[in-house]
């Protein structure tokens, strides 16, 4: 019995490699060995521009429900059941054992896209029906999806790869709307066979099992795209490459609660900026799949300068207004996450971005420097000792925070470093417009490390002024963030917040010539 068996499983495998490549050849896909940028980039082009049923066509073209008994459909399950127990055994260790979300944020996206072209790479050599075809069959499956938020995306995709690979129900089918709207369809070639049609007259007007061995084979691809770029980025840790080596340096000398935070902050930064119609304000995800944005052609030549479109209906609503400048100077519409916006790289799910972007909006001019870090009109309502800093720090912006001595001496308080102002300024807006307080024990830390030995002041006057300013839970908020400070061997939590970080996000000098 279990020599019929392995017959069966030889008979099957050898079947699949007689299936010739169908889509690859339909869309001319460069060879991966010569060009992986360009395969997946025209892999990319061609999952946008089509739809299940497509794809299924051009399978349906040279099998139909004939070619799979239920013999090798059972087969073909065991098989993904397989694939897949394996999959999640290794998931599960990457998540419990160790810090491989943190690790694979803190990468740079140059880093992340390697790994996951490895992975489709992997995936497109592993033992499927079609090969690299399967790819066509997995739109979820785009280097854009999975390095979306600084790469949150692909862990997002792992997690729920894991959760639905550990179900008792197996083998698992990853739910995708787009790939389901093909099932059960008629065969499309059931009346269209002809004399000079390269295949006989199919057998079988229905697609219901080469949609089942299909649909199998898509979730076997996906299984192999996870255990591809996985162990892709366990290699690199493992040998420390040099594109890991940056990572593994902060890991081992940063503190965890210092690098989960790190890495969360780069879950909302941009890559690159977005497309918006100047009209409706829609970005191409919005409106669907293969939707490509017009340019003024005027602009374009003139200027050398982008204004885009979803549509001419748009573009002729907006008209009156574009008219005025067409041509003749750039002018941009500021619109939020596009080149205009001078906080394009911080994500839609940042609240910083949102209250820096609010920050000047009286004024009707953009964030341009540091010192416009002010303070908003609140969301609630200030204690009248903050409403009577937010008063004097909206009057002095070069001043970082007023602390006040016994005596009613006022001292200004002003930090050189510019990427500790930067975060201090934006812990400091947050929480006089009551956007967020989890700044506060950050904020207050960093004051009494600076400035308790001032002549006039100590910890307890600082905190005092604190409390009253912004609640009596303030002490403790601070008191234990110092401790936790101390427990990792750091200075204040903000000093390493940025020195850290530089590492990820660049030296931030940079803002000093804002």
């Amino acid at each position: 019995m279990a020599s019929e068996s392995a017959i069966k499983d030889h008979t099957a495998v050898e079947r699949s490699r007689d299936l010739p490549p169908i889509l690859s050849k339909k869309f001319n896909i460069t060879d991966v060995k010569q060009d992986a940028l360009k395969w997946n980039k025209e892999w990319e082009a061609a999952i946008a521009s089509s739809t299940a049923a497509d794809v299924l066509k051009e399978i349906t073209y040279f099998l139909d429900d004939s070619f799979f008994p239920p013999s090798d459909i059972e087969f073909l399950h065991e098989d993904l059941r397989s694939v897949q127990d394996r999959v999640a055994e290794v998931l599960r260790r990457l998540f419990d054992e160790g810090h491989f979300d943190t690790i694979w944020l803190l990468l740079n996206v140059a880093e992340q896209r390697r790994h996951i072209l490895e992975g489709l790479k992997g995936a497109s050599v592993a033992p499927t029906l079609w090969g690299q075809d399967c790819r066509a069959l997995c739109p979820e499956l785009t280097v854009s999806n999975l390095l979306s938020q600084g790469g949150k995306g692909f862990i997002d995709f792992l997690t729920r790869v894991l959760e639905l690979f550990k179900s008792p129900t197996k083998p698992a089918f990853l739910p995708n709307s787009w790939w389901e709207q093909a099932s059960d369809l008629p065969n499309p070639w059931w009346d269209k066979a002809s004399d000079v049609s390269p295949r006989k007259k199919p057998t079988s007007q229905s697609t219901k099992l080469v949609f089942e061995a299909v649909t199998i084979n898509r979730n076997k691809f996906i299984a192999h795209f996870v255990l591809s770029s996985a162990l892709s980025i366990v290699g690199d840790i493992t040998n420390r490459s040099a594109g890991m080596k940056g990572v593994l340096h902060i890991m081992e000398n940063t503190e965890g609660y210092i690098t989960r935070s790190i890495a969360q902050a780069k879950t909302t930064f941009r890559d690159k900026p977005l497309i918006r119609c100047d009209n409706c304000t829609k970005t191409p995800e919005d409106i669907g799949q293969g939707i490509r944005f017009m340019v003024c052609s005027v602009c374009k030549a003139k200027l050398n300068f982008e204004v885009h479109y979803c549509s001419q209906s748009c573009q002729k609503q907006d008209w009156s207004l574009h008219k005025q400048a067409c041509g003749k100077k750039p002018v941009s519409k500021g619109l939020k996450g596009t080149k205009g916006d001078s906080l394009w790289a911080f994500g839609d799910s940042n609240p910083t971005a949102d209250f820096l972007r609010g920050l000047n909006k009286k004024e009707g001019r953009p964030l341009t420097s540091l010192r416009d870090i002010g303070v908003n009109p609140c969301k609630g309502k200030r204690s009248p000792a903050a409403e009577r800093q937010a008063q004097m720090l909206e009057a002095d912006r070069n001043v970082d925070y007023f602390l006040f001595t016994p005596s009613g001496e006022t001292v200004r308080f002003v930090i050189d470093d510019p990427g500790a102002k930067m975060i201090f300024r934006i812990h400091r807006g947050e929480i006089l417009t009551q956007t967020d307080d989890t700044g506060l024990g950050s904020m207050g830390e960093y004051l009494l490390k600076m400035m308790s030995g001032y002549p006039g002041l100590s910890r307890s006057i600082i905190l005092k002024q604190l409390c009253e300013e912004h609640g009596a839970d303030t002490t403790r908020k601070i008191v234990k963030l110092e401790q936790t400070s101390r427990k990792h061997g750091k200075s204040t939590f903000l000093e390493g917040w940025v020195k850290d970080s530089a590492s990820v996000f660049g030296d931030w000098s940079w803002l000093g010539s804002l």
